[in-house]
């Protein structure tokens, strides 16, 4: 039974999200985060807004953690499986493994945080508070509390969010 009502909410989410993410982003990240949150999310907190683009892992939901306030653009996958070793085991030894091998790992995302359209954060990262993933970044690992990262490998070209805020803010007269 529970096999079939994960089922069900997966193809109800893949149905409805598109759709109302045309009619109202807010309303499909009210949406998106009260299903996922059924499927085993973890949402501490409220997200600022999350894309009814983004793809989550579904062989682990429950592993998955996303902050308060959190932003999350269009078209970002979120992985918490890697099944790589797996393939190549079977290509070099010419034979499947009784075990698969691979593994399933945690990803966080802090509170505040940004991550750009089209990003992948990989199995096993953790984004800290306040930080900015740039667009088409691949993240791996820990991202320290306000970071900028960008790019495929990511790298931190900033350690502090605050700073880069305030040169924004006066070089537009907004302070």
């Amino acid at each position: 039974m529970q096999k079939f009502k994960i089922l069900f909410l997966k193809v109800v989410y893949h149905i409805v999200t598109p759709v109302l993410f045309r009619v109202s982003m807010r309303k499909c990240t009210v949406f998106q985060t009260s299903l996922l949150q059924k499927l085993g999310v973890n949402f501490i907190g409220s997200p600022r807004y999350i894309s009814g683009k983004v793809w989550f892992d579904g062989g682990g939901y429950n592993l998955i953690t996303i902050g308060n306030r959190v932003t999350i653009s269009s078209n970002v996958r979120i992985l918490v499986h890697d099944w790589a070793l797996d393939t190549v085991y079977e290509g070099i030894m010419g034979v499947k493994k009784d075990k698969p091998l691979g593994k399933m790992l945690p990803i966080t995302i802090g509170d505040n945080s940004f991550v750009g359209t089209g990003s992948i954060i990989m199995p096993g990262a953790t984004i800290g508070k306040c930080c900015i993933i740039g667009a088409g970044s691949c993240v791996r690992g820990n991202v320290p509390d306000y970071s900028i990262v960008i790019g495929n490998p990511s790298q931190i070209i900033d350690k502090n969010t605050m700073q880069y805020l305030d040169k924004y803010l006066q070089k537009h007269n907004m302070k």
